[in-house]
C-alpha cells in the first residue's frame, strides 16, 4: 500500500495557489493551502499528518518563505521546500540572505509538467535543506 504525500502549498495570489493545487492533485498528491506566512504556520499546527513538501513563494505578507521554511522545518526537519518567484533565484538568495546550495528554486511562470516533475524529483530523493535544523 503506497502512503500519500501531503504537500503544503503557500502563495498570496490565490491564482497561483490554485495553479499549484490543481497540478499537485494531478499528480495523487494531498494538497494544503495557505496565503501567507502566518497562515502557513497554522496550517502546519493543525494538520495531524507530516507534511511532505511545501511550495512557498519567496514573497509573501507577514515574512518572506525562506524565513517560513526555517520555522517549518524546526518541527518537521526531514520536510522538502520548494521556493517559487516572478524573479530570479540567485537575486532573491542575496537579498533574503540564502545560500544558492540551500535552495531549490523554480521561476514562475513554469509549466505544468515541469512543476509536477520537479515536485515528484524532489519527494523521491527526500535530501532535506543543508542545515535544516541547526542554526
Amino acid at each position: 500500500m503506497c502512503m500519500k504525500r501531503t504537500i503544503l502549498v503557500v502563495d498570496d495570489e490565490a491564482e497561483q495557489r490554485d495553479f499549484m493545487r490543481r497540478v499537485l492533485q494531478l499528480g495523487a498528491y494531498t494538497v494544503l493551502e495557505a496565503s501567507d506566512y502566518a497562515e502557513a504556520l497554522a496550517v502546519q499546527r493543525g494538520h495531524l499528518g507530516e507534511i511532505d513538501l511545501v511550495v512557498t513563494d519567496v514573497s509573501l505578507p507577514g515574512g518572506n518563505g525562506y524565513q517560513l521554511s526555517r520555522a517549518l522545518l524546526a518541527a518537521e526537519p526531514r520536510l522538502q521546500v520548494l521556493f517559487v518567484s516572478g524573479h530570479a533565484g540567485a537575486e532573491l538568495c542575496k537579498f533574503f540572505g540564502a545560500q544558492m546550495n540551500d535552495m531549490r528554486f523554480l521561476e514562475k511562470p513554469f509549466r505544468p509538467a515541469e512543476f509536477l516533475l520537479l515536485a515528484n524529483s524532489m519527494l523521491d530523493t527526500a535530501v532535506p535543506l543543508t542545515g535544516a535544523a541547526t542554526s
